[in-house]
């Protein structure tokens, strides 16, 4: 998949707003910067369950290669993760990886105290 170009970035930028609607202000903008392709793949998975588990992938990955996204990306995906939980959509049994965490910035707090 190649990188989308400015006008396609502005234009899912603009469907992501609408489909956020109330949580527009948790919009991925660090994610649309570094990762154009990822917010595209998140955009055309909005509103099914697969989203749960691309966002679940992404976050806890198979393969010891991969760097991991800064933190202030992590957390929007997180936020994003949540948000969409909400909705609903997804078996249960399977859930995502968030299942349980409420507050992202005390899970973070958490994290960093127990790495420090």
């Amino acid at each position: 998949m190649d990188q989308p170009q400015p006008a396609e970035v502005a234009a899912l930028h603009q469907r992501f707003v609408e489909l956020l609607g109330a949580d527009a202000r948790h919009y991925p903008a660090r994610l649309e910067a570094a990762f154009p392709r990822i917010l595209a793949k998140v955009v055309m998975l909005w509103g099914s369950p697969a989203l749960d588990a691309y966002l679940n992938e992404l976050m806890v990955s198979e393969r010891h290669d991969r760097q991991g996204f800064p933190d202030d990306v992590a957390m929007e995906i997180f936020h994003l993760s949540n948000i969409h939980a909400g909705l609903h959509l997804s078996d249960a049994s399977t859930g995502t990886g968030w299942a349980g965490i409420q507050d992202p910035e005390v899970f973070r707090k958490t994290l960093q105290k127990d790495s420090g």
